[in-house]
């Protein structure tokens, strides 16, 4: 079951994310403008998280999750199939939003799995493996989707049905998505542990989490600011590069994108044993005490920005990114362990949820104003640097009290309580 939930996550990220690397082709094919490359960009991920991550969450924490993957997994490798028949942007836009279902609904459902298949005191380490999974398959998209790309379009009509090779790409990997999502159709759910209320109503749920804001609130605080800089990272290095270190796309592709991967797996190996090692301390919220350490001691790390060699930046932004990772890793885990069962998937969707909206609808805002109000060859980074280091600070002080209002871990309360899988 392990084995297939790191499966499962790796190919929800590979095929959502399989149209980034072949978006030239496409866009030459259909004759898409660069706007709509954009909307296809950030609209089409942001409307399955807006309508369903909610909706699906609740039926996690209340049905039957392993047949709830089988239908999510048949629908995103759906779209990603239809990916190989569209016929304009309309059509495009649709395929695209469901083959990204995946990626908006997978990470609740499948924590909800791996918490209930692993004991408490190794649940750090079985998010790891999700996480590597997650980073794996970001990886895959572009290293499969360009490799496969590469050899249809040197062997015109090798595909499946003769198509042209981005579409060659999106069948093929929609019907291996496909088959990848059959063994859920025969696996048995397994029983919940750690449930303190049975199957409670919607308002109930809600209930519930406004009284525990003294510590989401706080954490959420933390995970936002603390994304900030990483999503000017991810929007602007290319710049910085090209501008103020006078590098060339070509210069930096590899390397960079090199970065991205090693610090996802090193952020998340350090994290899940951290969180684990952690949770021994049963010191109130010590699970949390790793985001806490990574986010402080990479607040310096926002200012990658303005280092005056093309290296030092390399180096503080893995630095910054792998202290990112850790810390969506470590919080994953503490809802895990911190949250009972009946409202892990809908705390998670709905925190991630809020995060989606700030870092499409917040963050481009931010860092677009902070860009147009900079002015010579380090201007863009300073201000960059400036915003990173002050919500760097930020999140620090939010998880902080994030720690100080942790609720007691579920496994260790005597109210909690076990749902058998044929309950």
């Amino acid at each position: 079951m392990i084995l297939m939930l790191t499966l499962t996550m790796f190919i929800a990220l590979t095929v959502g994310g399989l149209g980034a690397p072949l978006l030239e082709p496409i866009k030459s094919e259909l004759g898409m403008t660069d706007l709509q490359i954009g909307l296809l960009g950030g609209f089409a991920a942001l409307i399955p998280t807006l309508l369903l991550s909610l909706p699906v969450a609740y039926l996690v924490d209340h049905g039957t999750r392993v047949r709830i993957l089988a239908v999510l997994a048949a629908v995103w490798a759906s779209g990603t199939i239809g990916m190989a028949f569209v016929t304009d942007f309309a059509t495009l836009f649709i395929a695209k939003l469901v083959s990204g279902i995946g990626g908006a609904t997978a990470g609740p459902v499948l924590i909800s799995l791996m918490a209930d298949v692993t004991a408490p005191e190794k649940r750090g380490r079985s998010m790891l493996l999700i996480s590597v999974g997650a980073w794996a398959g970001v990886a895959a998209a572009f290293a499969v989707g360009g490799s496969l790309y590469g050899f249809f379009d040197k062997n015109p009509g090798s595909g499946l049905l003769g198509l042209s090779a981005w579409r060659e790409v999106h069948l093929l990997a929609g019907l291996v998505a496909l088959a990848a999502g059959l063994p859920y159709l025969i696996f048995r759910e397994p029983p919940r542990y750690e449930v303190e209320r049975t199957e409670p109503s919607v308002r109930e749920s809600l209930s519930t989490l406004w009284q525990r804001r003294g510590f989401l609130g706080p954490m959420l605080v933390a995970q936002l600011t603390g994304g900030l800089a990483e999503g000017a990272a991810g929007i602007w290095m290319g710049a910085i590069l090209v501008r103020q270190y006078g590098l060339a796309p070509g210069d930096f592709g590899v390397w960079i994108g090199g970065i991205i991967v090693a610090s996802g797996l090193a952020g998340s190996i350090i994290g899940g044993f951290a969180s684990d090692a952690a949770r021994k301390l049963r010191m109130r919220g010590g699970v949390l005490l790793p985001a806490f350490i990574a986010t402080a001691l990479t607040v310096p790390a926002g200012a990658f920005s303005i280092m005056p060699t093309a290296s030092g930046f390399g180096w503080m932004l893995f630095a910054l990114l792998t202290g990112g990772s850790l810390v969506t890793l470590v919080c994953s885990s503490a809802i895990a362990l911190l949250i009972p069962n009946e409202d892990r998937a809908l705390t998670l969707a709905g925190m991630g949820m809020i995060s989606k909206v700030a870092m499409t609808g917040i963050a481009p805002a931010a860092i677009g104003w902070v860009a147009s109000n900079s002015e010579g060859t380090f201007g863009l980074g300073q201000s960059i640097a400036v915003l990173g280091v002050v919500t760097g600070a930020i999140s620090t002080i939010g998880f902080w009290y994030a720690m100080r209002n942790a609720p007691i871990e579920v496994a260790r309360d005597p109210g909690a309580k076990m749902i058998p899988a044929d309950a």
